[in-house]
C-alpha cells in the first residue's frame, strides 16, 4: 500500500508529486492521501488541492484514494499510525518543514517521529526545485560502511528507478580534524581502499536487485572531516537533483556534538533531499 501524509500546505503540494511518481511505480499503482483536518485548510480548497492531486494520478496510470480524518489536538502521530498499515510492504511519504525557521527542517517534526517509529518504510522529502514535479532523474546516493549498508533504502530506490537517468553513489571516509590536516596522500589512499571495495558491492547488488545498468552509476569515495559538506560538494559536481539519504537513530539524535548531519544537508542543498528510513 502507498501513502501520502497530505497537510493542504502549497509545500504538501510540491511533494505530492513525489508521492504520484512513486506510486506510479508500485506494484499496486494506487495511492491514498492521509488528511488529518486541522482547520488550517478551508474544506473548499483543501477539496480543490484533492481534485488536481487525482486528476495527477489519473494522468500517471495511478488510482486515487483520499482519506480525511477528524481532528485530532496535538496527537497526529497516532491518527497518521492508525490510517497507515504496518509492515514492509507499505510505503508513506510525507514532507519536512518547507523553512528551517531556527528549528529545523526535520527535527521535532511529525515525518522525524514517523521515520524513528519503524512502522513501514518512510520517505521524507524537502523540494528545493519544485519546477521537477517529483521526477529528478539525477540522483545523489550517499552510502556509509555499515553491516546493513544501503539495503534499508532499497524499496524506493526501486520506485525511483524507472525514472532515473544517473545515480551518483558517494561514501565519505570520516576522519578526524587533527588527523586530516595531517593527512598524506598515501594515508589518503590507505583509508579509500576499503571504501572503493564498498562502493563497487554496492553497485553489484543495485544492478542485481533493481536492475539499473551499471552504465547509469558512477561512485567516489573521499576522505574528509566533514561528512554533510562532502555529500554537499557531491551533489554540485554531478549535478544531481535530489539527494537520496538514509537516516539512522544516530543521524537522527546527533545534535549537540556535532550538530545532525541530516540537518546539515536539509539546510544547504541547493537540490531536493528526501530522507529514508526503510523496514526489512
Amino acid at each position: 500500500m502507498f501513502l501520502f501524509a497530505y497537510d493542504g500546505s502549497i509545500n504538501g503540494d510540491w511533494v505530492s508529486h513525489y508521492a504520484v511518481q512513486l506510486a506510479a511505480g508500485h506494484d499496486d499503482p494506487t495511492l491514498t492521501a492521509v488528511h488529518v483536518r486541522d482547520g488550517r485548510t478551508q474544506d473548499r480548497m483543501l477539496a480543490e488541492k484533492l481534485q488536481r492531486m487525482g486528476q495527477e494520478c489519473e494522468r500517471h496510470g495511478v488510482r486515487f484514494v483520499e482519506q480525511r480524518l477528524p481532528p485530532v489536538g496535538r496527537n497526529l502521530l497516532e491518527a497518521i499510525r492508525s490510517a497507515v498499515p504496518e509492515g514492509p510492504e507499505h510505503y508513506l511519504v510525507c514532507g519536512t518543514r518547507a523553512q528551517g525557521r531556527g528549528h529545523g527542517f526535520l527535527s521535532g517534526t511529525t515525518s522525524e517521529q514517523l521515520l524513528r517509529s519503524g512502522h513501514c518504510n518512510v520517505l521524507a522529502v524537502r523540494v528545493v526545485q519544485p519546477g521537477l514535479l517529483g521526477s529528478p532523474r539525477r540522483l545523489l546516493l550517499p552510502v556509509a560502511e555499515r553491516p546493513d549498508g544501503f539495503r534499508s533504502g532499497l524499496p524506493f530506490l526501486r520506485l525511483f528507478g524507472p525514472q532515473v537517468s544517473h545515480l551518483h553513489i558517494v561514501l565519505v571516509a570520516r576522519v578526524g580534524r587533527r588527523r586530516f590536516r595531517a593527512l598524506s596522500h598515501e594515508g589518503s589512499e590507505r583509508l579509500r581502499s576499503p571504501g572503493q571495495a564498498y562502493c563497487e558491492r554496492v553497485e553489484r547488488e543495485i544492478v542485481e536487485q533493481l536492475g539499473l545498468g551499471s552504465k547509469v552509476m558512477d561512485a567516489q569515495v573521499v576522505v574528509s572531516d566533514e561528512i554533510p559538506r562532502e555529500i554537499l560538494i557531491a551533489a554540485n559536481r554531478t549535478k544531481s537533483r535530489l539527494i537520496y539519504m538514509g537516516a539512522s537513530e544516530r543521524t537522527l539524535t546527533e545534535r549537540i556534538l556535532h550538530g545532525s548531519p541530516i540537518e546539515q544537508v536539509l539546510r544547504d542543498a541547493t537540490c531536493d533531499v528526501a530522507i529514508y528510513r526503510g523496514i526489512a
